[in-house]
């Protein structure tokens, strides 16, 4: 009866990359959506305020590690690069001192492609550090 059927993973949740003055954090949708791969490279779309991370292989130029093998990629993945970091901020005339950014991604089949709009990124506000009493 369920001859020709085929298995769909669901996932829980959107995509989406979170911007802070600590890394750039990607969720385990986005890892997923990308395949696992082992190395991306960063496309910067300036005047639509997009950002978008793209699978190549390991001899592209400006590749970085992506996902390693043996993590689990529901963890997702972190990035810590400052300079991308402070790009991203400038490009989205915010500031990564005084809140952290959320932005949901889509992924292109075509382009092998998760692409993020910054101008609908939302805001939040900082995790305090809980003082211990005692």
């Amino acid at each position: 009866m369920l001859s020709g059927f085929t298995k769909v993973q669901i996932l829980q949740g959107s995509s989406f990359m979170s911007i802070t003055n600590n890394g750039i954090n990607f969720n385990g949708n986005v890892v997923f959506h990308m395949q696992k791969t082992k190395y991306v490279i960063f496309l910067l779309n300036t005047t639509d305020q997009q950002i978008a991370i793209q699978k190549c292989d390991d001899e592209e130029d400006g590749k970085i590690l992506f996902f390693r093998d043996g993590t689990n990629w529901r963890n997702g993945v972190r990035i810590n690069n400052r300079e991308l970091q402070q790009m991203i901020a400038r490009m989205m005339s915010r500031d990564l001192d005084k809140y952290n950014y959320r932005a949901d991604g889509v992924y292109s089949d075509d382009d092998h492609a998760m692409i993020f709009d910054l101008k609908n990124a939302r805001s939040f506000n900082k995790r305090r550090k809980q003082q211990s009493s005692g």
